[in-house]
């Protein structure tokens, strides 16, 4: 299949990029509040909290 450069749609590209960006933020977000959940299961049952 053949997949043209970035250059014939720039408008297209930017939009991808932008989708690219929020999908490696939703990650992120998903990681840092899975580390806090795991930081709290652990200091529950240490008896921390």
């Amino acid at each position: 299949m053949f997949d043209p450069p970035a250059s014939f749609d720039p408008e297209s590209n930017d939009d991808h990029d932008e989708v690219r960006r929020v999908a490696v933020a939703l990650r992120l977000l998903k990681l840092a509040l899975g580390v806090v959940a795991s930081a709290l299961t652990i200091a529950k049952l240490l008896g921390f909290l």
